[in-house]
């Protein structure tokens, strides 16, 4: 993968103005949502989405103040309400000023008497943007650092569209190389197939009968198209 690549537009993306004491962790690790736009490239992939995700259940004590940080962060918010049997929903919308990206925080708090509430804040960039994964991680963990704990479980994943035929076991076979990936289980129907699989580039598994999972691959060929999307842990996305 090219490493190099990665490194440089870190150094581009910090002297643009988003530094490194806004991270959670820095660029001591290379993030997952950055090393998978790296394999797209190097296999001249036409990306049409990217996304990294954050979860966290979180006590309700701490409702208010939670609420109160999510205002501060995004400063201007579009704040939309929705009700449903179960819970209320507090969705918070931050489009960029060009357009490219957009961070959502959606606060799930239960009707029923419940201890916690859930946090979602998802980041999303649509289609290939120069420099857009490096950003978007530095956005998720300035996110991660203020609003949520050491609890929270981060989703990455990166949606691809490929015209005509493809080699899709080929390319599979190629990205089980690249992340070094032991195959846990693989579901086919007619038109999609999804894989998952574990690597130890990365923490965090989700416990199968068969194993541990944090990676997952799915591809569906829709005639003269075939998406593919892959991430870790687990999809959040539907394919």
């Amino acid at each position: 993968m090219k490493w190099t690549g990665v490194c440089l537009a870190a150094i581009i993306v910090i002297a643009n103005g988003v530094h490194p004491q806004t991270t959670a962790q820095g660029w001591s690790e290379i993030s997952p949502l950055i090393e998978l736009a790296a394999f797209a490239e190097d296999e001249q992939l036409e990306v049409t989405e990217l996304n990294i995700t954050l979860k966290e259940s979180i006590n309700y004590e701490y409702l208010q103040e939670t609420q109160q940080k999510i205002k501060q962060q995004f400063q201007s918010d579009k704040l939309t309400e929705e009700d449903t049997t179960e819970a209320t929903k507090y969705i918070y919308e931050k489009r960029h000023k060009n357009g490219d990206f957009v961070e959502e925080f959606m606060v799930i708090v239960p009707k029923l008497e419940d201890i916690s509430f859930e946090v979602v804040y998802t980041v999303t960039s649509q289609g290939t943007k120069p420099l857009a994964s490096q950003y978007m991680v530095l956005l998720s963990d300035r996110v991660k650092a203020q609003i949520f704990t050491t609890n929270v479980t981060l989703y990455s994943f990166i949606k691809t569209e490929i015209n005509g035929i493809i080699d899709e076991v080929l390319l599979y076979q190629k990205f089980q190389q690249s992340f070094d990936i032991t195959n846990i289980e693989q579901t086919t129907d007619e038109s999609w197939t999804s894989r998952s699989g574990y690597t130890k580039r990365w923490d965090g598994a989700i416990e199968l009968p068969s194993g541990a999972m944090n990676v997952q691959f799915a591809s569906r060929n829709l005639g003269s198209v075939t998406n593919v999307t892959f991430g870790t842990p687990i999809l959040t996305a539907e394919y």
